[in-house]
């Protein structure tokens, strides 16, 4: 606890400028102010509205959220956030930035629990959990959704390790596949995807060659109330044991991220991704390998590693205490299988972050599966920089036990913090020219007014004055939305003449209008005008395979993210169409008897007979429904060999 405690005051104090100050934010840069933190108000609402946010109705005439991955739907860790307070429909910036503090707090608890396994000290810990979550990559990176999948890193070491070393096996391998599941569940796939090449090679040494003991120093482990002890290191495991351990950890990995990875998949499939190609890619498409090498971080970022201000893509710092305390370890305890195993999560994360300039990667693009949809492989970086961390741990072990001197860690550790403020991230301030967050509160009577407006609409947003998702902060259905890809239905029908009609696009806000026929109807005092289309009806209409005689009513009765409600007063049998964009998963009832949607231009439409029905549409997609059942499966046999001992 008190190493917990001790953990948060460093990390809270590290990035005072957000637990302490109100002038600065990490909110400022254009992805988390365009789509994360929207992202996070939309998932937030539903949350407290008692509904699990599997879909989007407020983009593109609606998109799927948990096929998208990057909102992070799926991560226990994030529900957390959706259920704290809110203040008029939205998290409080000071929760979002306790939120981010707080990722970075977990990075360092669970380091510090890798290093605390492989009985380093508690002040060598401490380092060691420093290291990892204030310097380099984590430090730096200002997107949630991508710590959230780099946190996992140390305990899917800590628990490879105690395979390893022959510690509970086949409990700590189900472990290990659970936590490498998790980071898939936490909302970005580049992190985890290269963990998992580099976690895959390390189980194939380990069947390999297995594991030969600890060969632990005796100071050490006086200084470890649960570590390992040595009477633990065991012989070499048989290799049909290390196979089944192999195949456990693969087993309850893919079980237990499949509630995520089954509706990206799927949603893959339907779409198109923006991934810096000249074009965008469809599912069968590789991510080119020039789009690879591009966004690696090459040799000449190495020396980022030890000097601040050296990095593209990713920042490699950690600085020069971590390195060198590093470089003791391997020297005087080389002959440790345990420093040979961090040595080699240290120089796999380097070569695979190096891309381009390490010549087999191009071997790893081409025949290791979803390896090509990582397009930037800069990122392996935190999976050296996890390495070097526990590496340092041990480090200072050394220097201690050599010195026989407790303040030798303290002393490493103030060190390391020097480095680290020095090097710390460059936050931005609310009140910088062009902020995000004026732009946001300046254009919140934009969203009062379009509320107050009745029936069922949509609303087109010049993106050059209203770059964020608008519809997703304010919960306004809106055609358009900032992200990297877009269902191809959705698509093929941008610039067409009948989208308009199609989707119910009523109001156009912008400084201008791009149809004469517009009329203004509200202007913001941002500067920005509301123009209402009144040839726009709202998207909810009839067709029939021949003429009828008399009109058909249609009437919205109730209409949620993900169910909608229709009363329909049919003169003539025909379909029932709604302007929602048409997707798999989506499942209809007339009158409670189940009908198929179907697909008419790109939207979604039920068949009806003549006379008054009840048309309902619900979005219940079978690729959640089967991953939640395979991820149930997964953590059920986690718990089984936990418990089982």
């Amino acid at each position: 606890m008190g190493a917990l405690l001790a953990l948060l005051l460093l990390t809270a104090g590290f990035y005072w400028k957000l637990t302490i100050s109100r002038e600065w934010t990490f909110l400022e840069g254009p992805d988390l102010a365009n789509v994360v933190r929207p992202w996070l108000d939309f998932e937030a609402r539903e949350f407290h509205a008692g509904r699990f946010p599997l879909w989007d109705p407020y983009e593109w005439a609606g998109h799927t959220l948990i096929g998208q991955v990057q909102p992070g739907i799926t991560n226990p860790l994030n529900w957390i956030l959706f259920a704290m307070p809110l203040r008029d429909g939205h998290i409080p910036v000071t929760t979002l930035h306790w939120y981010w503090v707080l990722i970075h707090w977990l990075g360092a608890v669970f380091c510090y629990a890798l290093c605390r396994d492989l009985q380093a000290g508690y002040t060598a810990s401490l380092l060691g959990g420093s290291v990892f979550a204030l310097a380099g990559f984590l430090g730096h990176t200002d997107w949630p959704q991508i710590l959230m999948t780099a946190i996992w890193i140390p305990l899917i070491l800590l628990f490879f390790a105690r395979v390893a070393r022959g510690r509970t096996p086949a409990s700590s391998a189900s472990l290990c596949g659970a936590a490498l599941g998790m980071a898939f569940l936490s909302g970005h796939h580049v992190v985890p995807t290269f963990t998992a090449v580099l976690v895959g090679a390390m189980w194939l040494v380990y069947i390999a060659l297995g594991w030969s003991g600890t060969g632990l120093p005796a100071c050490l482990a006086l200084h470890v109330r649960f570590a390992l002890p040595e009477r633990q290191a065991r012989r070499p495991v048989p290799p049909t044991a290390r196979w089944g351990h192999a195949a456990l950890f693969a087993a309850v990995w893919l079980l237990v991220s499949a509630v995520q990875v089954l509706p990206a998949i799927e949603y893959a499939k339907q779409s198109l991704r923006w991934a810096g190609a000249p074009e965008p890619l469809r599912w069968g498409q590789p991510v080119p390998y020039d789009v690879h090498a591009q966004y690696s971080l090459g040799w000449p970022s190495v020396g980022g590693i030890v000097l601040p201000g050296i990095s593209l893509h990713a920042n490699p710092h950690v600085g020069f205490v971590a390195v060198a305390l590093a470089l003791a370890a391997l020297w005087y305890r080389r002959r440790q299988p345990l420093v040979r195993w961090f040595a080699l999560v240290a120089l796999g994360g380097l070569l695979l972050a190096l891309g381009k300039d390490f010549p087999p990667y191009w071997l790893i693009y081409r025949f290791v599966p979803m390896v090509e949809k990582a397009r930037e492989p800069a990122m392996a970086i935190v999976l050296a920089q996890a390495g070097i961390a526990v590496l340092a741990a041990l480090g200072a072990d050394v220097w201690r036990c050599a010195w026989r001197r407790g303040w030798v860690g303290l002393l490493a550790l103030g060190l390391f913090l020097g480095e680290a403020v020095y090097d710390a991230p460059r936050l931005a301030r609310f009140d910088r020219p062009g902020s995000y967050t004026a732009m946001i509160h300046g254009q919140a009577d934009i969203a009062e007014f379009l509320k107050a407006q009745p029936g069922w609409f949509r609303v087109d947003f010049d993106d050059s004055d209203v770059p964020y998702n608008f519809g997703n902060l304010y919960g306004i259905e809106q055609f358009g939305g900032v992200g990297s890809s877009l269902p191809v239905r959705t698509h093929r029908l941008l610039g067409n003449a009948e989208t308009p009609r199609l989707f119910g696009i009523r109001y156009r806000v912008a400084r201008k209008p791009s149809d004469p026929a517009q009329e203004e109807v509200f202007r913001s005092r941002s500067g920005l005008a509301v123009y209402r289309d009144p040839r726009i009806a709202e998207p909810l209409w009839t067709w029939h395979d021949a003429p009828c005689g008399a009109p058909d009513r249609l009437r919205v009765v109730s209409r949620q993210p993900e169910v909608f409600v229709v009363e329909a007063d049919m003169a003539c049998p025909g379909l029932v169409v709604a302007g929602d964009s048409y997707y798999p998963g989506w499942r209809a009832r007339v009158d409670g008897e189940r009908r198929p949607v179907q697909e008419l231009d790109a939207v979604r439409a039920v068949r009806s007979g003549a006379g008054r029905h009840t048309i309902e549409f619900r979005y219940r997609p079978a690729s959640v429904y089967w991953g939640f059942g395979l991820t149930l499966l997964g953590f059920s046999m986690v718990a089984f060999f936990c418990l089982r001992k």
